[in-house]
């Protein structure tokens, strides 16, 4: 199997990664059947050497950079040296920077001239617009609107039920929120990492079924605690992330660092920044499972209907539970 391996600037403001990902998305799709990957320039050794150890035939690095500066003509190449001489019966190919391809030059003067066309074509639209309007009032109470009809369109969730079981999932943060989520993963048997520099004590009374009423007596969760500061390394082979600091750099750059590698991320400050989100959910015995969701726009919502059901609802779910298993 061949591999693709894209390096990119480190970066923690959200969003910084959209164009990347999109790049990356078309790659898995118009190149099935080859490993396509990313990293940063500080993650790059690390995650080079992984790829390498996995049953690929060649590697092929893209430096996504458009200056041919110190990261391309000394930092990578020393790092692809390197680790060539380490695994020497793995061609690694290492591209030029986007700078210096041929097309790119063609393709930036390209977007210039389209904007500017585009640029002149509102700028004639909104004069257009502006003589058909009476005064000053009609064109704002028209952008009103108009904002207003776009902001209350969003897309929908798709709703879906994850195995976990033998995952390993990092969560991010040791407050009282993250040991919600934790307390909501143990049953699944997914392997949780917590990584904070506080982490509240009560995450050690979790690791036992005595303390657990999921677990069976005497059983142990999966849960290591790692009282430090949040590492990009911490990333390593993680199928799922909770961000659950009240950090905002810090949740950024988890999202940002997850994002790169594909790893889904769901951000408890901020669901819009999270690939998912985690409904309010009741259990009535072993079969039935009910959730809520409120799409992540209204959390206390979706609280009260929790309790509404619980109330109206938990005895003839738990009768249809006795029933199913007569």
């Amino acid at each position: 199997m061949k591999a693709i391996l894209i390096i990119a600037h480190h970066c923690i403001l959200p969003g910084a990664y959209k164009g990347f990902e999109e790049i990356l998305d078309r790659l898995h799709h118009d190149l099935p059947g080859t490993r396509v990957a990313s990293t940063s320039l500080l993650d790059l050794e690390n995650d080079l050497r992984t790829l390498l150890r996995e049953d690929v035939e060649s590697v092929t690095l893209l430096p996504y950079l458009l200056l041919n500066g110190q990261h391309t003509k000394n930092d990578v190449p020393r790092v692809v040296a390197k680790l060539q001489a380490d695994f020497p019966q793995i061609p690694i190919t290492l591209l030029p920077c986007l700078g210096d391809w041929k097309e790119f030059s063609s393709m930036v003067v390209c977007g210039i001239r389209n904007a500017q066309l585009d640029e002149r074509t509102l700028a004639e639209a909104s004069c257009r617009r502006k003589t058909k309007e009476n005064n000053a009032l009609v064109e704002e109470n028209h952008l009103s609107s108009l904002f207003s009809r776009l902001s209350s369109k969003t897309s929908n969730l798709f709703s879906i039920e994850l195995n976990l079981e033998g995952r390993n999932v990092l969560v991010v943060g040791g407050g009282r929120i993250a040991l919600r989520k934790v307390k909501t993963l143990i049953p699944t048997g997914a392997h949780i990492t917590v990584v904070a520099p506080q982490i509240d004590p009560e995450f050690e009374t979790l690791k036992t079924g005595d303390k657990v009423p999921e677990l069976s007596r005497g059983a142990e969760a999966s849960i290591t605690l790692k009282k430090r500061p949040y590492e990009p390394l911490d990333l390593r082979c993680v199928f799922m992330v909770f961000i659950c600091t009240d950090q905002p750099a810090v949740n950024a750059q988890v999202s940002n660092d997850a994002r790169a590698r594909r790893i889904l991320v769901n951000n408890a400050c901020d669901y819009l920044d999270g690939d998912f989100i985690v409904p309010a959910r009741m259990d009535f015995g072993e079969n039935i499972a009910v959730t809520v969701s409120t799409q992540g726009r209204a959390p206390s919502l979706a609280k009260k209907l929790k309790q509404k059901i619980q109330a109206e609802w938990a005895e003839s779910l738990e009768q249809a539970e006795r029933e199913f298993e007569s």
